[in-house]
């Protein structure tokens, strides 16, 4: 949930803007961005033949250890976005957890909204539409099953009893796989959807504009501007 404050008026021909994302929340969003892209591509190292050279000698030793100093990076995300940002922490962990009639009908118009931009059937959503609940839900669960079967994995190796230790290695590579998708499509829908460009800006400057907020997340808005939500106003 965002800070509130309450800001003087908008001048004309300016715009108001809502403070979206704090600055842990963005802080840990990146944390865990960059520890998730060097896990990938080091994790790659062990599955694409192309890259095998780099898992090998003193380069695999190499990429061991940053797969290693980024799996504590990706552990330690969640804690910054907790010791930051407590109340928007359990915010955001409450909203992913609650789904309600406006989450299914998020789910029966998101193709029509993203593929003909067709808002009419849109129920308004909270800070999260069900699409990225269903995101944050999966990061979650996967989390988990990293973290437990990359340390059996890490400190586990002759130690673990096989079947356990092989467990862990599928357990892994599925939840990768899963990750991975999800990561995709995310990248695809803030970078290059037409709809959703101040998604990421959103993540670099904490803020988006108050038309975006109300289409995309019209109830969370409402929610805010009871609570004096803190705005600004910048040129158009």
């Amino acid at each position: 949930m965002a800070t509130s404050t309450v800001t003087k008026p908008c001048k004309d021909r300016r715009q108001v803007l809502v403070m979206r994302f704090t600055a842990g929340e963005r802080i840990a969003h990146w944390v865990h961005f960059i520890a998730f892209t060097i896990l990938l591509g080091t994790g790659l190292f062990m599955y694409i033949p192309a890259l095998r050279p780099f898992a090998v000698g003193e380069a695999g030793e190499a990429s061991r250890l940053a797969h290693r100093a980024a799996a504590v990076l990706f552990m330690a995300a969640p804690l910054i976005y907790l010791i930051w940002s407590p109340r928007d922490f359990f915010y955001s962990l409450r909203e992913a957890l609650t789904w309600g009639p406006d989450d299914l009908g998020w789910l029966r118009a998101a193709w029509g909204y993203y593929t003909r931009g067709d808002t009419t059937r849109m129920p308004p959503q909270g800070k999260y539409n069900a699409g990225q609940k269903f995101n944050a839900l999966t990061q979650i669960i996967t989390f988990i099953l990293f973290v437990i079967s990359g340390m059996i994995m890490w400190f586990g190796k002759g130690v673990a009893p096989p079947a356990v230790f092989l467990a862990s290695v599928i357990v892994h590579d599925l939840s990768m796989i899963a990750t991975v998708m999800l990561f995709l499509l995310h990248i695809y829908l803030v970078a290059v959807h037409p709809l959703m460009r101040e998604s990421i800006t959103a993540m670099f400057e904490g803020t988006v504009t108050e038309e975006f907020a109300r289409e995309h997340h019209g109830k969370w808005l409402a929610e805010q501007e009871q609570e004096r939500v803190y705005r600004r106003c910048r040129d158009e």
